[in-house]
């Protein structure tokens, strides 16, 4: 046996990850550069739409309707004004065309996770030692307890 603390994994010890060794010197492998110039870029591209992407997230949670009308020409456009939606609503089924996207339930779990956290999703049991030997009324009232906290859990 040799002395204790001696041998094994030790903290901190060896080279960081991410890097290899060339000519005895340690140097990052590229890859891994590759890999965190990405991100670097990736994160500048978001960080400069991050208010146009909230948005849409929020559009997506909620979802989306509008409504397209045929202007003088014929053709379809958008309409975003109350007059116009209210003129072309009584014109008459072949003057509108409503359009809906359903609200995305995903998205909103993501949004409420990120602004509140995730839900707990563990249950808190007391455990007890079990005796060798139960009897048939003893194992129903157990779980019928069990039963019946579960029930005030997820009420």
């Amino acid at each position: 046996m040799g002395k204790p603390g001696h041998g094994g994994v030790r903290k901190n010890s060896g080279r960081p990850l991410g890097t290899t060794v060339a000519s005895g010197r340690s140097k990052v492998y590229a890859p891994t550069l590759e890999k965190a110039e990405l991100l670097s870029m990736w994160r500048a591209e978001v960080a400069s739409k991050f208010t146009d992407l909230v948005a849409a997230q929020i559009a997506a949670a909620t979802g989306v309707t509008h409504m397209v009308a045929r202007d003088e020409n014929g053709k379809w456009r958008q309409v975003t004004e109350n007059e116009v939606m209210i003129e072309r609503l009584n014109a008459g089924e072949n003057f509108f065309r409503l359009t809906a996207v359903s609200p995305n339930s995903q998205m909103m779990n993501g949004i409420m996770d990120r602004m509140f956290g995730s839900p707990k999703q563990s249950i808190e049991l007391d455990v007890t030692a079990v005796p060798a030997e139960l009897s048939d009324a003893d194992l129903e009232a157990g779980l019928s307890a069990l039963l019946e906290k579960l029930r005030k859990t997820n009420a």
